[in-house]
């Protein structure tokens, strides 16, 4: 266990080095504030700082944003995602079952990733993060855009598409967030 989380540790670590590499803004502290929003799980209390390091940084950052909603993550990022997703499959499939008391989730919900294969688990670990990316960038747009990016927003809310109820939710929110 510890060494799956040292695993995950060294992942999210190298997510983040990736992510201000591939995502070029013009200083160091830009790019920690970018590589910190894109890769967020959960902002928390320090989400008020957050959203103002964007708006310190915000023309630095709408250009990688707007990236970011394109491209999505760098593709070293997103195999570094797979290959942990893979391991940590690997390792889950390991445990006895028995053995291991879970709270929080349901026997269907853990049953139905059992069943899944390594490949197929990793698929899908590495599809909502490309999802969870996109979406940060959709989110910070809302937040620091241009009237622009806001019409973007507006067009991709529009769409037909799983980024739009994210695109609507993000353009309700505004700059309240």
């Amino acid at each position: 266990m510890r060494r799956t989380l040292a695993l995950l540790a060294l992942v999210v670590v190298s997510l983040w080095a990736t992510t201000a590499a591939a995502q070029p803004a013009p200083d160091a502290e830009a790019a920690r504030v970018l590589a910190q929003w894109l890769e967020s799980t959960c902002l928390g209390d320090e989400a008020p700082a957050l959203r103002a390091a964007l708006r310190e940084h915000a023309a630095a950052l709408r250009p990688a944003l707007r990236r970011a909603i394109d491209a999505g993550p760098p593709a070293p990022a997103v195999d570094a995602v797979r290959a942990a997703a893979s391991e940590h499959q690997r390792r889950r499939a390991q445990l006895a079952p028995d053995g291991v008391v879970v709270t929080g989730v349901s026997r269907e919900a853990l049953a139905r990733v059992a069943r899944m294969t390594g490949r197929d688990f990793a698929a899908d670990q590495a599809a909502r993060y490309v999802q969870g990316y996109r979406s940060n960038a959709i989110a910070a747009l809302a937040i620091i855009g241009t009237p622009d990016d806001r019409a973007r927003l507006r067009r991709l809310a529009a769409q037909r598409d799983a980024l739009a109820p994210v695109a609507r939710a993000a353009l309700a929110a505004g700059t309240d967030r």
